[in-house]
């Protein structure tokens, strides 16, 4: 389980910052650990859907290189 979450979190840091690219340019230290925490919860909410077909184009692209 610990390692589809781990998978999940960069699923979800592929899509969100291929998609939502917006990164915070100024703000206090409050700000900035909320702004990583909202964050984190985004890959992690996003990533469990999205990382069964990260892991399928990972697999087909290994076997793709090795024909």
């Amino acid at each position: 389980m610990s390692g589809y979450v781990l998978m999940a979190i960069w699923s979800g840091y592929l899509f969100v910052e291929k998609f939502i690219p917006y990164k915070m340019v100024a703000g206090t230290n409050g700000q900035w650990i909320v702004y990583y925490i909202v964050k984190l919860l985004l890959f992690v909410v996003i990533g469990v859907f999205t990382a069964p077909f990260t892991c399928l184009w990972a697999v087909f692209r290994v076997i793709k290189a090795f024909r």
